[in-house]
Protein backbone atom coordinates (compact mmCIF):
# COMPACT_ATOMS: atom_id res chain seq x y z
CA UNK A 1 0.00 0.00 0.00
CA UNK A 2 1.35 3.36 -0.94
CA UNK A 3 1.91 5.99 1.74
CA UNK A 4 -0.69 8.31 0.21
CA UNK A 5 -3.38 5.59 0.19
CA UNK A 6 -2.52 4.65 3.77
CA UNK A 7 -2.80 8.29 4.89
CA UNK A 8 -6.18 8.70 3.18
CA UNK A 9 -7.41 5.46 4.77
CA UNK A 10 -6.31 6.59 8.25
CA UNK A 11 -7.98 9.99 7.83
CA UNK A 12 -11.22 8.35 6.69
CA UNK A 13 -11.12 5.91 9.60
CA UNK A 14 -10.52 8.75 12.05
CA UNK A 15 -13.43 10.71 10.60
CA UNK A 16 -15.80 7.72 10.84
CA UNK A 17 -14.80 6.97 14.42
CA UNK A 18 -15.01 10.63 15.42
CA UNK A 19 -18.49 11.10 13.96
CA UNK A 20 -19.66 7.85 15.53
CA UNK A 21 -18.49 9.05 18.95
CA UNK A 22 -20.33 12.33 18.45
CA UNK A 23 -23.50 10.42 17.67
CA UNK A 24 -23.26 8.52 20.94
CA UNK A 25 -22.59 11.66 22.94
CA UNK A 26 -25.40 13.60 21.34
CA UNK A 27 -27.87 10.75 21.89
CA UNK A 28 -27.22 11.02 25.63
CA UNK A 29 -27.34 14.84 25.52
CA UNK A 30 -30.75 14.72 23.83
CA UNK A 31 -32.21 12.87 26.80
CA UNK A 32 -34.38 15.16 28.94
CA UNK A 33 -32.67 16.61 31.99
CA UNK A 34 -34.94 15.76 34.87
CA UNK A 35 -34.83 14.27 38.32
CA UNK A 36 -35.35 14.83 42.02
CA UNK A 37 -33.80 17.70 43.97
CA UNK A 38 -31.54 16.16 46.62
CA UNK A 39 -29.76 19.26 47.94
CA UNK A 40 -30.20 23.04 47.89
CA UNK A 41 -27.68 25.66 49.01
CA UNK A 42 -29.29 29.06 48.57
CA UNK A 43 -26.14 30.89 49.72
CA UNK A 44 -24.14 29.32 46.89
CA UNK A 45 -27.16 29.51 44.55
CA UNK A 46 -26.72 25.79 43.87
CA UNK A 47 -28.89 22.71 43.78
CA UNK A 48 -28.18 19.04 43.18
CA UNK A 49 -30.49 16.84 41.12
CA UNK A 50 -30.50 13.03 41.02
CA UNK A 51 -31.69 11.52 37.74
CA UNK A 52 -33.49 8.23 37.17
CA UNK A 53 -30.43 6.58 35.65
CA UNK A 54 -28.12 7.30 38.62
CA UNK A 55 -26.85 10.47 36.99
CA UNK A 56 -26.41 13.52 39.16
CA UNK A 57 -26.04 17.19 38.35
CA UNK A 58 -24.74 20.06 40.47
CA UNK A 59 -26.44 23.13 39.04
CA UNK A 60 -25.99 26.83 39.73
CA UNK A 61 -28.59 29.51 39.11
CA UNK A 62 -28.39 33.25 38.53
CA UNK A 63 -30.93 36.04 38.32
CA UNK A 64 -31.24 35.25 34.59
CA UNK A 65 -32.38 31.63 35.15
CA UNK A 66 -35.91 31.23 33.78
CA UNK A 67 -38.25 29.72 36.36
CA UNK A 68 -41.34 28.23 34.73
CA UNK A 69 -44.89 28.13 36.08
CA UNK A 70 -44.64 31.06 38.54
CA UNK A 71 -41.97 29.13 40.47
CA UNK A 72 -39.57 31.01 42.75
CA UNK A 73 -36.26 29.75 44.07
CA UNK A 74 -37.63 29.94 47.62
CA UNK A 75 -40.37 27.46 46.66
CA UNK A 76 -37.98 24.76 45.43
CA UNK A 77 -37.64 22.03 48.07
CA UNK A 78 -35.62 18.85 48.48
CA UNK A 79 -37.72 16.05 47.02
CA UNK A 80 -39.26 18.17 44.25
CA UNK A 81 -39.10 16.66 40.78
CA UNK A 82 -37.78 19.11 38.22
CA UNK A 83 -37.08 19.44 34.52
CA UNK A 84 -34.18 21.72 33.57
CA UNK A 85 -31.88 22.99 30.89
CA UNK A 86 -28.34 24.18 31.50
CA UNK A 87 -25.23 25.43 29.84
CA UNK A 88 -21.65 24.68 30.84
CA UNK A 89 -19.29 27.56 31.54
CA UNK A 90 -16.12 27.85 33.63
CA UNK A 91 -16.40 24.18 34.60
CA UNK A 92 -19.88 24.58 36.12
CA UNK A 93 -23.39 23.76 34.96
CA UNK A 94 -25.50 26.94 34.93
CA UNK A 95 -29.28 26.59 34.91
CA UNK A 96 -30.93 28.36 32.02
CA UNK A 97 -34.43 27.05 32.78
CA UNK A 98 -36.06 25.24 35.71
CA UNK A 99 -39.57 23.81 35.94
CA UNK A 100 -41.02 21.88 38.88
CA UNK A 101 -42.93 18.87 37.55
CA UNK A 102 -44.01 17.48 40.94
CA UNK A 103 -43.92 18.87 44.50
CA UNK A 104 -42.18 16.97 47.27
CA UNK A 105 -44.58 15.07 49.50
CA UNK A 106 -45.07 16.44 52.96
Amino acid sequence: MKLRNFTVLMLALGLVLGLGGLGLASADDNRPHEGKVINIDKNLMMLSVQGDKDDQWTLYWTETTKLKGDLTVEEVKVGDKVHFDYTEKDGKMWLTELKRTDKAKG
